[in-house]
């Protein structure tokens, strides 16, 4: 773990969580059965919501479980499409694959201008997430309201719990994935500000995994109640990287000078292909750190945020370090070493 530099992709199970999730594991009943077994199951399920709307600061009726921060993001689009067309559906430039690809390529906006670009178009749906996940920058859902005060409104807040930001959204729907924030994997959750206004969503009986679900629970609860905590060691380390890096000759980090939640820096080296780094930190240091979001790992071209923000050649290959809460102090020196070598080594050969 202490090699471990992809959290945003993925981040380390919080041992409590882990702890939290056996004590169900027996509460194997449908939560839709209606006999004891399944009463037990669907009874850690709604207290799991209860216990997440409170730390949010909504109702539990406003709160769907889906199968994953994809599929909550696919889903109210997918509802959305059906009501309105994907023709008047609109997203940013750098939205996550589970946006970007569904949304039609001309029906893209730039995230720093509110979509003022779209005033033209009366734009019915429009998703923006509140953090990304490759650059970590932080984008205005209420300037997107003010400028669209009729429009639905989409807001992935995968990369954004627990990094020092309150809960406050102007939209209509609300997506999260624990993966992001120490949790379990295979869940996700959907906020809705009209949950009757869903109700192929919010009335969705399929079956649940009722310790899964407590397992997201008891990581929200660790992630908004220790945020101070957190974000105080992930400030610190991010601060020692970036500085780090700036001492390596030809390097850049995007959205330097913009608001960004702390613990994810998207490092560029002039002459270096993040792949190509990727594969070394990996393959001679077990280092791990990515190209991109976990989805663009694996790609040669520029993934669509860093061609949308770094118009530049030279820069648009960079790699994503991104931190969690169980590193330590050494772990941080020892990357930044390890770091700074291996590009140097690269540009000697």
């Amino acid at each position: 773990m202490k090699r471990y530099f992809d959290a945003a992709a993925s981040s380390p199970l919080d041992p409590r969580v882990i702890v939290e999730m056996e004590k169900h594991f027996e509460k194997f009943g449908n939560n839709n059965s209606h006999h004891v077994r399944g009463f037990e199951a669907q009874k850690v399920i709604d207290d799991s919501l209860s216990k997440i709307a409170d730390l949010l600061g909504v109702s539990p009726a406003e709160l769907a479980i889906t199968y994953a921060g994809t599929d909550a993001n696919r889903r109210f689009l997918w509802a959305c499409a059906r009501r309105f067309g994907w023709e008047n559906i609109f997203c940013s430039a750098v939205e996550h694959s589970s946006i970007g690809d569904e949304i039609l390529s001309g029906n893209k906006f730039d995230p720093r201008g509110g979509g003022s670009e779209l005033s033209h178009k009366n734009p019915v749906v429009l998703a923006q997430m509140k953090a990304n996940a490759e650059i970590g920058e932080i984008f205005d859902g209420f300037a997107l309201r003010e400028n669209f005060p009729n429009a639905v409104i989409l807001e992935d807040w995968a990369q954004a719990v627990g990094k020092g930001l309150k809960f406050e959204t102007a939209a209509d729907a609300v997506s999260f994935s624990p993966q992001k924030l120490y949790g379990p994997k295979m869940i996700g959750l959907l906020w809705m500000k009209n949950p009757q206004d869903f109700s192929e969503i919010s009335r969705d009986s399929h079956t649940k995994n009722c310790w899964i679900i407590a397992g997201m629970a008891k990581a929200f609860e660790i992630a908004i109640t220790e945020q101070d905590a957190t974000v105080s060691k992930l400030n610190r380390w991010t601060k020692k990287i970036e500085s780090a890096i700036a001492q390596i000759p030809d390097s850049k980090i995007h959205s330097a000078d913009r608001p960004r939640v702390t613990g994810t820096i998207s490092a560029a080296f002039c002459g270096i292909r993040g792949a190509a780094m990727m594969s070394i930190l990996s393959q001679k240091e077990g280092i791990c750190v990515s190209t991109g979001s976990a989805c663009t790992s694996d790609i040669l071209v520029p993934t669509t945020t860093i061609s949308h923000i770094e118009k530049d050649s030279a820069w648009q290959f960079p790699i994503r370090i991104s931190l969690h809460k169980f590193l330590d102090d050494d772990a941080v020196d020892e990357f930044c070493e390890i770091l700074t070598h291996h590009v140097s080594e690269f540009r000697n050969r």
